[in-house]
């Protein structure tokens, strides 16, 4: 006799669109969309479609917060005469081995 396999379906067990709501409101749609395992362009349909109002959030690298004003920065350059830290290095680094040599 001939064994008989049973087949198991391969879908997804539906999605609660309510729960994704409220995590795409507390996370971002993108975010939740990858948490869920679910296409992002498929959540970001049902937003329009469903009327959700989620918030805008702001999208990549937040600005750059300065320590130290350029205007100082600038006044220290001429302090120094011109040289940065990276010349005053080398000419450390130079004297230092010349010194070296001379012993």
């Amino acid at each position: 006799m001939k064994e008989t396999q049973t087949t198991t379906s391969k879908t997804k067990s539906p999605l609660d669109r309510e729960a994704v709501h409220i995590l795409a409101y507390s996370i971002g749609a993108r975010e939740a969309a990858r948490r869920l395992g679910i296409k992002e362009s498929r959540l970001l349909s049902w937003s329009p479609r469903l009327k959700w109002k989620l918030p805008r959030r702001k999208v990549g690298r937040p600005p750059l917060d300065l320590k130290v004003s350029p205007g100082d920065v600038l006044s220290e350059y001429k302090r120094r005469g011109g040289l940065t830290r990276t010349d005053i290095a080398r000419a450390i680094a130079g004297a230092s081995e010349k010194l070296a040599g001379v012993e």
